[in-house]
């Protein structure tokens, strides 16, 4: 379990976006039960075309891609910090004080089974360790056969020299390989067996410290500790209670360039290609002048720009409250100052990589953060002294953007909403199969679609011809230019080899690349297929990505898009055949997804085509120039390649295979819809009566119920234009539609989630609160409770609202003030602090306040009054345990601007009794309800009105209706026992 400190450190969520977490977890949940219990009675069935068909729609609902962050930086930037004060847990990956960090990757996901901090440790293959060992040992020992002008190369020994004692200490000294790999050295079971080793921890802290051994490279102990970082080819943790960051993120710790290791380089490539966001992370004073952090863009931006589906990069300066002793006086305006000018000069100087910019030229596509982890985790944990506190806050810091930037990128709300569609599809080709009839109907609509999607189909394979043609006309001139050029493309690459024999040798045997080992190595990677391509690749880079782009939805994407069958527009003709036309509208939006999912795909392997052809036909070459040994050899691996280049003509067949990539694009982007449309057409419109099928009818409804009520209702406007708003109010207003409540049957309290269409003035008919807002935009509402500690001598005289609205101009808060003279403010709570807001107007209902992007926001006043507020009465009548009969009725006194349906959905099981029920009352006093009854009155005892606006609300009064169980009617009066009993309101209950 986790400690109390562990769950102080988690990351603090507003509350209506915990709220929504919450529901739509808890939707998804139930969505799931239920087709478990669908699948387990299709299990039950005998074997058929269609019940096959419905168990593998089942089958892959649950499947799901996951966005993907890279991480990169160098040694001490800061990411390990950085992971870990995103998701609240401090302790959680080893940071770089502990010891130097090594390249090995590290995956960071959710725990989305239990309460468990999990590690899985993937190594590499025996045999992969051996060739490693072999290679470094050769090496060190300078056996392998040299040209006699080779030139030593020094400096390729470091990392391995690492390697070597990092894993055998002492006892690797003077051992061959067979000897190194003695298992009587280490005992690691699991990579000898090739399985991941799993580790589970209770805690953050814990698991870290187990960790430790396989991702430093030292240790701080005097004594030899045997450290297993060169084994491992990838570490994933997995991290319990942040679904609401990582549930469909993956945060990739990665090193800025690939690996010796063949299989680790591979993971390494993959993994660059894979992501959606690359994050640079640099200590904020050497962010501009490092090179290292400009180098890992340059040098990986064709995997994870044209060749992967890198969507937006952030530059994130770290350590930003590192300063000097003697600013720390004036350290928070310091600390902004500094930050404002690091992000304008990070923005120049990436406007200046040219490579780099030509792929991600839109102004969104790069962002820059500068964060102090510090400062943040000091925040949260409350361990600030007084003079700390004036540095920092935790918005300064820039922690919650990035935490934000996560959320967005999750999407959990969305990805929930499409899990409950895919299974409301599949729910109703079961209702529809098991009352197929009205043949003459489904033929009608079969011929129909039929014809569009052949008329779909055929407008892709259309279009799909103008990237062909482009394409085909470009390589045509970058062949041209890579014959002329080849000569000095070459000179290039004996130039970076420097005339080493070992270098040139090693880059024949690994296929034309050569990778500098050792950190302390300043060289780039020779890689003679990419130096080969470069003329070719040039040629196609702007087409390719007009194309082919990641940050936007480019052409043949629309493409994909725009196919429809338009299956909604056939339902009011054959409304007998709706819930077929359902299905087939939910199974061509997620062939749609899928097929945009594989476009990219296909988009990263033709970008690599070029090389990647020239590197198999350089094959036979490679191998035949890495065997030439003795004098002269170093030239004559020279001739052979070049002489290769010209007769294996690797150039036309660079561009012959491009364009059979995009010939088959297109083949798979039609086969894929003809196909499965097909399928879905014949399973659904072609399937005799299956009336033996399960009924879903109840599981079907539900999920109706639970789409509606995950859907947003749009306000009503009151108002336009803006300019006529200083002039009016709300009152008196009847054209306002109350929007609907979102709520579970587990969640305590209601969200109200509206949507705004346009600019406007709009009112929430439940809770009171009017918003003018700037523009189109979507806003959740949800109650929270007052911590009456943090207002000193000031009170509550509202509800503690919390708001998520990003585009509010002006927000009205509903007032219950009788007094004119009661001067209001309001607590506007955000990053942990309150600030206090002085009010625009205040008008006869609401207190018009200028807050741009609420969060927590509540009417307080000064003090405790006893002035009259506009009050409210609510009655419920409660069942007697499990019968009809009414057993108890609740009467509530609350202040008006209380919202009524806050009590009605904590009253649920009871039935609310709508009556006049507004009445002024003071805050203080005591009041008494009388229950006249014809034969006898009967008196409850005297209560204090406290105008609670808590969101936890108890009856004031309670009548016990058993003993009064044959009056049909009571007349309730409530009374002012301050003055002699003076009827401040009444009304008559009918009990019977």
């Amino acid at each position: 379990m986790q400690t109390c400190n562990e769950r102080s450190r988690s990351v603090w969520l507003h509350p209506s976006i915990y709220l929504q977490c919450l529901v739509d977890s808890e939707q998804k949940a139930e969505v799931k039960k239920i087709m478990q219990r669908v699948r387990g009675k299709l299990d039950r069935m005998p074997s058929t075309k269609l019940t096959d068909f419905l168990r593998s729609k089942i089958d892959v609902l649950d499947e799901d891609r996951k966005e993907m962050v890279g991480v990169f930086g160098k040694t001490g930037a800061g990411k390990s910090s950085l992971i870990n004060a995103i998701l609240g847990k401090t302790k959680l990956l080893p940071s770089g004080n502990q010891g130097a960090c090594t390249s090995v990757m590290i995956q960071v996901e959710a725990n989305m089974i239990n309460e468990k901090y999990i590690a899985e440790i993937e190594f590499i293959t025996v045999q992969d360790w051996k060739d490693e060992l072999w290679s470094i040992l050769r090496v060190k020992s300078g056996k392998e056969e040299e040209d006699e002008d080779k030139e030593i190369d020094v400096e390729d020994g470091d990392e391995d020299y690492q390697k070597i004692k990092a894993l055998y200490g002492k006892e690797g000294h003077g051992k061959n390989v067979e000897e190194l790999m003695d298992k009587k050295l280490f005992e690691i079971p699991e990579f000898y067996s090739s399985c991941k080793k799993k580790l589970f921890c209770d805690t953050a802290e814990e698991l870290s410290k187990k960790i430790a051994c396989y991702v430093l490279s030292d240790s701080n102990s005097d004594t030899f500790e045997r450290m297993y970082w060169p084994l491992v080819k990838c570490l994933t943790i997995k991290v319990p209670n942040c679904k609401d960051l990582l549930e469909h993120v993956v945060l990739v710790d990665l090193p800025g360039n690939g690996d010796c290791n063949k299989s680790r380089d591979t993971m390494w490539k993959s993994f660059i290609g894979n992501c959606s966001v690359v994050w640079i992370v640099s200590d904020i004073s050497r962010a501009i002048s490092e090179k290292e952090s400009w180098e890992i863009l340059d040098s990986t931006v064709s995997l994870f720009g044209p060749g992967g589906e890198c969507r937006s990069i952030s530059f994130i300066c770290t350590k930003t409250d590192d300063i000097e002793e003697i600013a720390k006086d004036n350290a928070r305006s310091i600390i902004l100052t500094r930050n404002e000018i690091t992000k304008k000069k990070v923005r120049e100087k990436f406007n200046k990589q040219k490579d780099v910019k030509k792929h991600f030229s839109d102004a969104e596509s790069f962002k820059v953060f500068t964060v102090s982890s510090k400062k943040y985790n000091m925040e949260k944990q409350s361990e600030l002294d007084e003079k700390a506190e004036q540095w920092m806050n935790a918005l300064d810091t820039e922690i919650p953007h990035l935490q934000k930037f996560l959320r967005n990128l999750n999407d959990h709300h969305t990805r929930t909403s499409d899990y409950i569609s895919g299974v409301d599809g599949i729910l109703s080709l079961m209702q529809a199969a098991r009352n197929n009839n009205n043949t003459d109907s489904k033929e009608e609509v079969c011929q129909v679609l039929e014809q569009r999607l052949e008329h779909n189909l055929k407008s892709i394979v259309q279009y799909m011809e103008k990237p062909y043609n482009t394409f085909d006309q470009c390589l045509s001139k970058g062949v041209q230019q890579s014959e002329d050029s080849c000569e000095t493309l070459m000179n290039k690459v004996w130039k970076s080899c420097r005339g080493q024999y070992g270098i040139v040798r090693c880059l024949c045997e690994n296929n034309g690349i050569y990778k500098p080992k050792g950190k302390k190595n300043k060289r780039k990677e020779i890689n003679v297929n990419e130096s080969l391509a470069s003329c070719m690749r040039s040629c196609i880079d702007e087409e390719f990505t007009y194309f082919f782009p990641n940050d936007k939805c480019g052409p043949i994407r629309k493409k994909i898009e725009d196919f429809t069958l338009d299956t909604n527009s056939l339902v009011e003709k054959h409304k007998s055949v709706s819930l077929h036309l359902k299905f087939l509208n939910t199974e061509e939006k997620k062939l749609k997804t899928q097929l945009i999912r594989d476009l990219l795909d296909k988009k990263k392997q033709i970008y690599f085509t070029l090389p990647d052809s020239i590197k198999d036909s350089m094959h036979v070459s490679y191998t035949n120039a890495s065997m030439y040994t003795g004098k002269g050899s170093l030239q004559r691996m020279k001739d052979e390649l070049h002489l290769n280049i010209k007769r294996a003509n690797v150039f036309w067949k660079a561009k012959k295979d491009m364009m059979d990539g995009l010939t088959k694009l297109k083949d798979h982007m039609v086969m894929h819809l003809k196909y499965n449309i097909e399928e879905s057409i014949r399973m659904s419109l072609h399937t005799p009566n299956s009336s033996f099928l399960p009924d879903v009818t109840e599981d079907y409804n539900k999920i109706r119920e639970l789409m509606v009520c995950s859907s947003t209702i749009p306000v009503a406007t009151i108002w336009y234009p803006h300019t006529e708003f200083q002039c009016q109010t709300v009152e008196g207003q009847t054209n306002v539609q109350e929007p609907r409540i979102i709520t579970s049957q587990h969640i305590r309290r209601p969200t109200y989630r509206l949507q705004f269409p346009e600019a406007g003035l709009f009112q929430c008919g439940l809770t009171g609160l009017v918003f003018e807002m700037a523009g189109k935009g979507d806003v959740c509402v949800k109650m929270s409770q007052w911590d009456t500690s943090v207002l000193g001598s000031m009170t509550p005289a509202g509800p503690l609202f919390s708001i998520s609205c990003p585009a509010v101009l002006q927000l009205h808060l509903p007032h219950c003030m009788c007094d004119d003279e009661e001067v209001l403010s309001v607590a506007h709570f955000t990053g942990g602090t309150m600030e206090i807001v002085k009010p625009l107007k205040t008008t006869a209902s609401h207190v018009v306040v200028n807050i741009p992007n609420p969060s927590l926001v509540g009417l307080i006043r000064c003090g405790l009054s006893t002035l009259p507020v506009q009050s409210r009465v609510l009655l419920f009548l409660c069942p007697q345990g499990n019968t009809n009969q009414n057993g108890m009725l609740n009467v509530f006194l609350l202040p008006k601007n209380v919202p009524t349906f806050e009590v009605i959905d904590q009253q649920k099981g009871s039935t609310f009794i709508q009556t006049s029920s507004e009445c002024t009352l003071s805050p203080g006093r005591k009041y008494g309800l009388c229950c006249e009854l014809v034969d006898y009155n009967l008196h409850l005892k005297s209560r204090t009105f406290h105008g609670d606006f808590s969101p936890n609300f108890l009856p004031t009064f309670q009548v016990n209706l058993e003993c009064i169980s044959d009056a049909k009617n009571m007349n309730l009066t409530l009374l002012d026992r301050e003055t002699n009993d003076q009827k401040v309101w009444e009304c008559v209950v009918q009990t019977g």
